[in-house]
């Protein structure tokens, strides 16, 4: 039996090279609302490119979004306030904030939060496979950590070390340091010297460089860093911006106001349009009328 038409789905079919029919097809019952609607998850608005990950049963398989910009929306414990978070690299980031107009999403690095006044930073950071997704905004910079350095002895010629032993130093009391040992450092992009990073890598067990805001730094006490102002900074978060122009289908789509579906493997599905169904041709760069039932191909 034939669905009501309320019930159809609307969408935008990719034609030539990336037909509906190339990829999963569509459930029957994908709705277009979904595209439309958001959600809020602790205080954030919830909205395409990005989708709640359990937002509906489909979001297993399907998105309308792009398919790493899925947000979590969880407590850590009942009676907490919900926490939105994204994973990149295989690492949890609290979204503290998505601004739309500037296509501009704020994240937080989830352990850091909890960390406490002197967080201990873990891990790098890495876009994982939402670098086809996301990229730096304009105005990027990074704190990078020595952890677990032993500095005895100093080399005759000792690069600045014995300068930058007592300024650079995370001293405050809660921090919790290298399990074997050892002193930890803080610096910033401008602080670090390449003959001195190298030196200083040398002697320490770990390394690790994460992104900041940079106009939240440079506003910042930097002398207070190492007593537990990297921690404020960090809190703060750091920006990334998203964009489609990496995939044409999605970008064609998108500039005739439809909305990108995509499968979990990545895979382009369609475009999900409110007003009817539309074809688009990458070749062309047209947009036109064309029935669903012409180009979806047999299930």
């Amino acid at each position: 039996m034939a669905l009501p038409p309320r019930l159809l789905p609307f969408f935008l079919l990719i034609g030539v090279h990336a037909s509906v029919s190339h990829g999963s097809p569509l459930p029957p019952t994908y709705n277009t609302s979904i595209c439309s609607k958001s959600y809020e998850c602790g205080g954030v608005n919830i909205s395409y490119p990005f989708y709640l990950s359990n937002a509906t049963d489909y979001y297993t398989r399907f998105s309308c979004g792009y398919t790493d910009l899925k947000i979590f929306c969880s407590r850590d414990r009942p009676g907490r306030n919900e926490t939105p978070t994204i994973l990149l690299g295989g690492d949890n980031y609290t979204v503290l904030n998505i601004i739309y107009d500037s296509q501009t999403i704020v994240l937080a690095d989830t352990d850091v939060l909890r960390g406490g006044s002197c967080p201990r930073v873990r891990h790098n950071f890495t876009f994982g496979q939402a670098y086809e997704w996301l990229q730096y905004t304009g105005s990027p910079d990074n704190l990078t950590f020595f952890f677990g350095c032993n500095l005895v002895p100093l080399p005759p010629m000792d690069s600045g070390l014995t300068r930058f032993a007592d300024k650079n130093q995370i001293n405050c009391k809660d921090f919790s340091n290298w399990p074997d040992g050892g002193d930890s450092f803080v610096f910033t992009s401008v602080e670090l010297e390449a003959p001195m990073e190298y030196e200083l890598a040398s002697r320490c067990r770990q390394v690790i460089v994460v992104p900041v805001n940079g106009s939240i730094l440079n506003s910042s006490n930097q002398s207070a860093l190492p007593s537990g102002g990297y921690g404020e900074v960090l809190n703060k978060g750091f920006e990334l911006a998203w964009n489609s122009s990496n995939y044409e289908q999605c970008y064609l789509c998108e500039q005739s106001r439809g909305y990108c579906s995509y499968s979990q493997n990545r895979a382009f599905l369609g475009c999900l349009c409110s007003d009817g169904k539309h074809y688009v041709d990458v070749d062309t760069h047209r947009v036109s009328r064309s029935k669903m039932e012409d180009r979806s191909g047999p299930d």
